[in-house]
């Protein structure tokens, strides 16, 4: 098996009615592979669609509750039986060459364990203008615990991960939207943390890959698009709980304690924009 596709979903029928066929007919027929849907306890009648495209989902492992994006995507990658797992959100669409450009990314370039496309905003879907990129992975400040996404073709091809990131004080990561990684690789590591649930659980991965030495770049060729929080937006200040909360444990689980003391103020400011953050979505 070359590639196992894994698609964790909360509610979210009405996307994948439309996402699985699109993407069944985006693999080319010389890549073997599987489609792994992993749902959240959905209630919106998820079962419902997955059994009219019983002939393009290979797997259907449904959760009794809501356990997040870490647990839902480790329990498809546990079943996977690719040589490569594609991660991909529900609300992420791809296009036609896109898995068989990653795919061969990967297979040509031996030293990277993984990459990613070009992730563009869903309101314009076929344009690949550097104005309409979501992104095209992300940059953590790790002096502050922030990352910044990288939205410009030219800064994604300069960066590349570092072993020493507590002495360069940043860090490369790729987006788990739609993620191609080697399955023996993010097994290594201990896949998704799932005290994380949702939200920086790719940060909290590509800061452990980058400590251990692996290389990993994205994929400029091609692109997806993705309706960015089609789920967490109807989840009220989900979004900025975890930002908050995980940040808290990015820092204390793998952070060196000198490297905490020596910036201890940058990084207690942005928790309290964290925080602010958090006040304001919850009074909106």
């Amino acid at each position: 098996m070359d590639i196992s596709v894994v698609i964790p979903s909360y509610n979210g029928k009405h996307l994948l009615d439309v996402s699985l066929p699109h993407l069944y007919r985006s693999i080319p027929e010389n890549i073997s592979h599987e489609i792994i849907v992993v749902d959240n306890g959905s209630t919106d009648g998820t079962d419902l669609v997955i059994s009219h495209q019983s002939s393009v989902v290979s797997r259907y492992i449904k959760l009794k509750h809501n356990y997040g994006f870490t647990r839902a995507v480790n329990e498809g990658i546990k079943k996977a039986r690719g040589t490569y797992v594609l991660i991909l959100n529900n609300d992420c669409f791809v296009e036609k060459d896109t898995i068989a450009a990653l795919y061969t990314f990967l297979e040509k370039n031996n030293n990277y364990v993984a990459t990613q496309p070009i992730i563009m905003k869903s309101e314009i879907r076929m344009s690949k203008s550097e104005n309409h990129i979501e992104n095209i992975g992300y940059v953590v400040d790790l002096k502050k615990g922030k990352a910044e996404v990288v939205r410009h073709q030219s800064s994604a091809i300069s960066r590349q991960p570092s072993v020493n990131i507590w002495k360069t004080g940043s860090v490369y990561g790729l987006s788990a939207t739609c993620l191609l990684i080697r399955k023996d690789i993010i097994e290594k590591v201990g896949m998704f943390d799932e005290s994380f649930h949702s939200y920086l659980e790719d940060v909290d991965l590509f800061i452990r890959l980058a400590m251990s030495g692996y290389n990993y770049a994205p994929c400029l060729d091609v692109h997806v698009t993705h309706q960015h929080m089609a789920t967490s937006k109807k989840m009220g200040a989900y979004k900025e709980w975890h930002d908050l909360t995980n940040w808290i444990r990015i820092i204390l689980k793998n952070y060196p304690q000198s490297f905490i003391m020596n910036n201890i103020c940058s990084l207690l400011l942005e928790r309290l924009r964290n925080i602010s953050g958090l006040l304001k979505a919850l009074l909106s």
